[in-house]
């Protein structure tokens, strides 16, 4: 009897002991067939990705440069640059609007010293305290870093000199990015002198960088403030005081200028100019809408939308564009980015407003990490409805 018991015993064991290993192998199964999928998503968005690049580069490099000297050109009126199309305020936003920003000298001290009053330190810390003595002490120390070049070209004090030197400077110091030719356009058309900013937009559609160290700046802003505020508040600070460089009514302005410009060649007989000036608009509002990075805000993507939209607006709809597209196909494209973009802000502004400030801080990481938009897929998911 107890031999039969043992075996008895050995052989339920040696089944459960199956029933074990089968279990752990369908779990196992799952989860690589989940793996999978997962990658061939992400294989598939690549591809996706890529067949974009490459047509946005053909277009690009199909480009001709409009014919110099350019005519006259009349100028339309600008849009202004507040009407963006500009993204609802947050309620934490607004919550924090009306609060002081500005810090003490001796509350930037320590921050400054632990980075030994770097160039993007100096400029978070101007940017804290609103001292326009560390600005120039940045500009000083630092005349050949990219970020002073831009901070101090963007100075709403600064003369047309000023200005100029500091657009040179950064084109120097940021050769490969496209950002300082297309702002050293926009103010030479502002100064009149049109064949010149043709010259700097033809330079930048030859660039491979669109950078306005947007991170960087909001990172830096964000551990100066840590020192008066909890780290939530320094983050939302941090996000809506950094100034947008350049803001997008200001490339939104290039754009019309090149649309003007588009008509002026028109007027002058000359289509062929008239088209690649178009194209060129065109292209400065996807490298404006997409930059460098993954982290560009909505409200950069859609001014850049805007842009490329303006200038595909003033093309033939009828006329190809891209690969087996027309002009119209792309506008139609470009629309429902936007409407897709726009989609879930009043919903994530409602549900911003429970936000723990926990989850702010996940929010704020992952939108300098993934995007403002990956963002707002992660705030719908944790609090909207299932």
């Amino acid at each position: 009897m107890a031999g039969t018991h043992l075996k008895l015993g050995l052989a339920t064991l040696v089944v459960a002991g199956a029933a074990a290993t089968l279990v752990i192998e369908h779990q196992t199964q799952t989860k690589l067939r989940e793996e999978n999928q997962s990658l061939r998503r992400q294989i598939a968005q690549l591809q996706a990705d890529n067949e974009s690049l490459s047509n946005r580069a053909a277009r690009a490099k199909s480009t001709r440069a409009p014919r110099l000297p350019a005519p006259p050109m009349r100028l339309t009126d600008q849009p202004n640059a507040s009407s963006t199309e500009g993204l609802p305020s947050t309620n934490l936003y607004a919550r924090l609007k009306g609060k002081d920003l500005k810090l003490t000298p001796e509350q930037v001290e320590s921050y400054l010293k632990a980075n030994r009053r770097s160039a993007t330190s100096l400029l978070a810390a101007c940017s804290a305290t609103g001292d326009p003595a560390l600005r120039e002490e940045a500009m000083q120390k630092y005349p050949h870093d990219p970020q002073v070049d831009l901070d101090a070209a963007s100075k709403k004090d600064a003369s047309p000199e000023e200005r100029r030197q500091w657009l040179d400077a950064f084109k120097e110091s940021a050769p490969e990015n496209a950002l300082a030719n297309y702002l050293s356009a926009l103010d030479y058309f502002k100064a009149g002198q049109t064949d010149q900013a043709v010259r700097e937009i033809v330079a930048a559609s030859d660039k491979p960088q669109f950078q306005d160290y947007r991170t960087d700046r909001i990172q830096a802003l964000e551990e100066v403030l840590s020192a008066a505020c909890p780290v939530a508040e320094a983050e939302a600070l941090a996000m809506y005081n950094t100034t947008l460089q350049p803001a997008p009514g200001s490339l939104r302005e290039l754009g019309h200028d090149m649309i003007d410009l588009a008509n002026s060649y028109r007027q002058a007989g000359d289509e062929a100019s008239a088209q690649a000036a178009l194209q060129i608009a065109a292209n400065l509002g996807q490298n404006y809408a997409t930059g460098s990075t993954a982290d560009e805000p909505l409200i950069t993507q859609l001014a850049g939308l805007n842009v490329e939209l303006d200038a595909l607006g003033a093309m033939n709809p009828n006329s190809p564009y891209g690969s087996g597209q027309t002009v119209q196909d792309q506008i139609n494209q470009l629309a429902q980015q936007k409407a897709a973009l726009k989609e879930g802000v009043p919903q994530v502004d409602l549900l911003q407003q429970t936000m723990t400030d926990q989850d702010w801080i996940s929010y704020s990481d992952r939108c300098k990490s993934f995007g403002e938009a990956a963002a707002d897929r992660w705030l719908l998911g944790k609090y909207g409805p299932h």
